[in-house]
């Protein structure tokens, strides 16, 4: 069983270390551990209780109700709100609690569930902007970098991996295609979540796509776009970039190829002026991305 610090429900949780502190002290929601050096520390049981109660106050639920409830009648009213519409803020936010119950206990079964219901219900690119991406944002896998936890994030990581793999495979192939992507990662990143979901987005709009994932040398990529010939290649920069990666790579493509649509996502405020100067188009929602993928190329 993992344990978690006072720092870390804060920031699993959104919620101030003193204001849990606080309902420690009056109404006993969670009941902490202490090290031989009397330092407080939580286990599992009691994130996920925290997480609940999150999701309960922002149903609208008063602390004072939810700290006379028990174990039982909390589940209860949190079976409630899964079981309800997908369409308020609310609900959302309850699945994204649960989710972080599956990740933060490894619980496979219950990610499965959550994961499977919300596709159901909002189709895979409302889940992915509604929960998958909040979820990698508060976990620290997509435009933030956080240590905390990283066996969970790379437990989450992989579960998305599995079920965007599995959406884009579920996908006819193209038959006239209009655009050719080439999506990569450079050399110094690993973080492919977002790419992948580009990879699902210009396959499911009918576009061919040659995905190398993560960590794809420069070179590599300069050959691949000789032989295949793309009108587009797109990248992410999640990584703060060092050694001027980011202009060494985006100005080697523009010199190379001057005709090539280049797009890139993320990335600080440097990388971003440096893709303007080179004019390289910056992607920042899900809307430019598919205004780029229905401009036809014929």
């Amino acid at each position: 069983m993992s344990s978690y610090s006072i720092k870390d429900l804060e920031r699993i949780s959104s919620m101030k270390a003193h204001t849990i502190r606080m309902w420690e002290q009056r109404y006993g929601l969670l009941e902490p551990e202490r090290t031989d050096t009397n330092i407080r520390f939580y286990n599992d049981d009691q994130v996920k209780k925290l997480l609940n109660v999150c999701t309960l106050l922002d149903r609208g639920m008063k602390i004072s109700r939810i700290g006379k409830l028990t174990k039982s009648e909390i589940a209860s009213e949190i079976d409630k709100i899964i079981q309800g519409s997908f369409q308020g803020d609310v609900h959302v936010e309850a699945i994204i609690n649960q989710a972080l119950i599956a990740i933060t206990t490894y619980h496979v079964a219950l990610f499965e569930e959550l994961f499977a219901n919300a596709v159901k219900r909002l189709g895979l690119k409302k889940t992915y902007t509604k929960i998958l991406y909040p979820l990698l944002v508060r976990t620290g896998l997509m435009w933030v970098k956080d240590d905390l936890l990283p066996s969970q994030e790379h437990f989450l990581s992989n579960l998305i991996r599995q079920k965007l793999f599995a959406a884009v495979d579920a996908l006819p192939l193209p038959e006239k295609p209009d655009q050719k992507w080439i999506l990569f990662l450079n050399e110094e990143e690993d973080h492919e979540i977002g790419l992948l979901f580009a990879y699902y987005m210009a396959r499911q709009m009918g576009q061919d796509v040659v995905y190398l994932g993560a960590r794809v040398p420069l070179q590599d990529i300069t050959a691949v776009i000789s032989d295949y010939k793309p009108t587009h290649v797109y990248s992410f920069f999640v990584r703060n970039q060092y050694d001027n990666q980011a202009e060494t790579l985006l100005g080697s493509l523009r010199n190379n190829f001057p005709n090539l649509t280049i797009c890139i996502s993320g990335g600080d405020e440097k990388t971003k002026e440096i893709a303007n100067k080179k004019g390289v188009i910056l992607i920042e929602t899900i809307e430019n991305l598919t205004d780029i993928l229905n401009t036809s190329n014929a």
